[in-house]
Formats: C-alpha cells, structure tokens, sequence
C-alpha cells in the first residue's frame, strides 16, 4: 500500500494528532507499506523536511489563508498522484478539494468539530461555548456555512476514523452513516514507559525539589482547555497544600494572557513551551498529580500517557474521558469549570497518597484495552479495505 497522508499538523508539533501519526507511520512502514506526508509549518517558508523515514512536504502557514488552501491542494494533486490511499488527519477540506481531481479512496481521522474549533479560535462564537452548545445552538451565517463545509467534506470521506464512541455520536450528529465510522481508540506503546525512572530520580534529573507538590496539564493553550481554571482552581488550595507547584506543558495562543494570570497567584507556575516525547513522560513520571480540565476532550493522548507513567489522573466528566476513567477507581472525574470541586480533588490526591498510588495502580491495568497492536492492526485493515 502506497499511503499519502495529509495532516493540518506533525510532529514536532503537540497534540493529539501528531503523536497519533509520529508512532502509526513507522509501523506501518515496518509492515511493508510506503508513507508520503503532507502539513503546515511555521517557518516562513515551505520545504521538505529529510528527518523522517519518510518524505514530509511542510507547507508554510505565513501565506494568507487562501493562497495557503490553494498551495495545500495543489501540492496534495501532485504529490498523492501515485499513492493508493489518502489518511486525512483532521483536515478535510483541502484533501477533499484535491481528492475532485484524484479520485483515490479517502479514509479521514475526525477527532473534534473543525467548524467549532476555528470559530472558538476566531471570535465566530463566544470562546467558552462548549462543542456540545455549538452542535444545538444558532449561529451567524459565516458559522453555519463553515457547519455545512464541514459536514460536506466529512461525507465525502470512504471511511472516517474516530477515536471514541462519543465522537462517532458527533459525527452521526451531522448526518453520516454510521456503517462509514470506525472507532478505533487512542492507543500507547507500553514499551517507552517501561525505563522511566522512579519519581524521585526523576524529579533530581529534571531539578525540582523533592518536598514540592508537582501539579501537571499538557495541552495546547486555547480557551477550550481552561488552563486559567486549573490555575484559580489551584489558588483556592495553595495554602493548604504546601510548595505547590503548577507545571504547564504545550503552547498556544493564550499563553501570554496565562502567564500574566499567573503572576498575580500565590504559587509559582512553570511554562515549558513545547516537549520532546522523552522530557514529557519524565515530567510526568516526576509529578504528583495530572488534570485535564478542558471542556472539550475526544480521548486524549496525554490521559493515557500520564495513567501509563503511574500518574494520579484528574479529567473533566465529559467526551472521551468518560471512556477512560472510572471514578473513584483508576482517576477522578470532576465537573466542568466547576474550579471549588477541582481543587478539593487536587487537595484529595495531597492529603491522601495512598489512595492516588492505588488508583495509579489500577489504571494501569485499565489500559489494557488501549493496545497499540490493536490501533495498528485495525487501522491498517480499515486502509486497505477501502483500496478497490
């Protein structure tokens, strides 16, 4: 199988979709098939990138939206000409533009709602309607055309792939077949957690002090993420729970307005910017305690990858993280933006060690049915069956 794979952001980027295609791409390439890639980059200007055992065509994001979809889709017809498959990570619309002239099968990854996601980042909808509000809720023209776009190019799709069983109810939502959706879940490599250091020599390599309460989130910095919740969250328990530290992986958009809430609270918070896979898990393998606060989660990576590096796991009660965690068994559900409650759960897993290092210990054992073996077998089985 010759696989183009067409994906709005790659690695070293964060998020979800990059470190779905990071690990599934070199699999596949092990199990005989060849991968092309195609994405953005920041740098101001495209070019192909000779880092991978694959070629990556990164097309610069410094163009104006316009000409940037009209270099996409044209790099997309002559780069996908020879390739059996199209794999369209959350970016439909230029590959389905490409795909009128191509006419290969085309499976799409859907991991959220686009139109939802650029209307939040843009100011087309108040930035704390939640994806859920947005599916019900009316909305101006320009929003109920990007619905429209975005639904038409979803239907395009031979398959679509999602990562949870909530998001194939969104995306039945919109109209499509259920006989077209796949749920495959989100998936971990147990191997690259089986070397990580204990917590202590962890937190000695990476220079936090032993006595310290180590709060973590990973994410990409936009509103949906309610970083700034977890930070007053945190301000509420500060005295109580002594050098309590928050650490803040990912980057984004609302970083400057973050550090700036940041200097006005009681205890410090660490923003790192973006990780390497290896500092992050070392990160979380020298932290005391993770939270996902977002209002928003299809079935995060960075949940699976803190439960797997024996990490207390706090998550919000929406989504996919319904899929993951049992409350009260392998991790704690709190309700969103509700900050008091995500505070007394914070200070439940300070005052209360032992009960956090069974639900540690459980959540291992749950993550089980996340099989990576399973993802890739399935994935390349859905690849292959759409290929006439």
């Amino acid at each position: 199988m010759r696989l183009y794979v067409i994906a709005g952001s790659f690695y070293p980027e964060v998020g979800g979709p990059s470190t779905y295609l990071q690990k599934l791409l070199p699999a596949l390439i092990k199990r005989g098939h060849q991968v092309s890639v195609i994405t953005y980059t920041d740098h101001p200007d495209s070019h192909i990138d000779d880092h991978f055992p694959y070629k990556v065509n990164r097309i610069t994001r410094k163009w104006p939206i316009l000409m940037r979809l009209i270099i996409f889709v044209f790099n997309v017809i002559r780069g996908a000409r020879d390739h059996d498959v199209l794999l369209v990570s959350d970016y439909g619309f230029p590959a389905v533009i490409a795909n009128l002239f191509l006419r290969k099968p085309l499976v799409l990854k859907n991991v959220s709602d686009f139109a939802w996601e650029f209307s939040v980042r843009h100011s087309w909808v108040d930035k704390d309607q939640t994806i859920d509000e947005f599916q019900t809720q009316k909305h101006r023209w320009l929003v109920r055309l990007l619905r429209r776009v975005c639904v038409w190019y979803t239907t395009k799709a031979d398959l679509v792939i999602v990562p949870s069983k909530y998001i194939a109810r969104l995306v039945v939502g919109w109209g499509l077949d259920r006989e077209k959706i796949r749920v495959i879940y989100n998936a971990l490599d147990m191997d690259l957690f089986s070397t990580l250091p204990s917590q202590s020599v962890a937190r000695g390599e990476l220079g936090f002090a032993s006595q310290s309460f180590l709060v973590l989130t990973v994410a990409r910095l936009v509103s949906w993420k309610r970083i700034d919740g977890i930070m007053r969250a945190l301000n509420h328990i500060s005295e109580q729970c002594s050098d309590l530290q928050l650490i803040v992986v990912g980057d984004g958009p609302e970083r400057d307005n973050l550090e700036n809430i940041a200097k006005t609270l009681k205890f410090p918070v660490l923003f790192t910017g973006f990780e390497t896979q290896k500092n992050l898990f070392h990160i979380m393998r020298a932290v005391d305690v993770f939270v996902l606060f977002s209002t928003y989660e299809g079935l995060p990576h960075s949940l699976l990858e803190a439960m797997a590096c024996s990490v207390p796991v706090i998550a919000t009660n929406i989504g996919g993280n319904l899929e993951v965690i049992n409350d009260g068994y392998n991790g704690l559900l709190v309700s969103v933006d509700n900050e008091i409650e995500l505070g007394d759960k914070v200070k439940h897993v300070f005052d209360c060690p032992e009960v956090s290092r069974h639900m540690s210990a459980c959540a291992l054992e749950d993550l089980n049915k996340f099989s990576w073996k399973s993802l890739l077998e399935t994935t390349e089985q859905v690849l292959l069956g759409v290929i006439d």
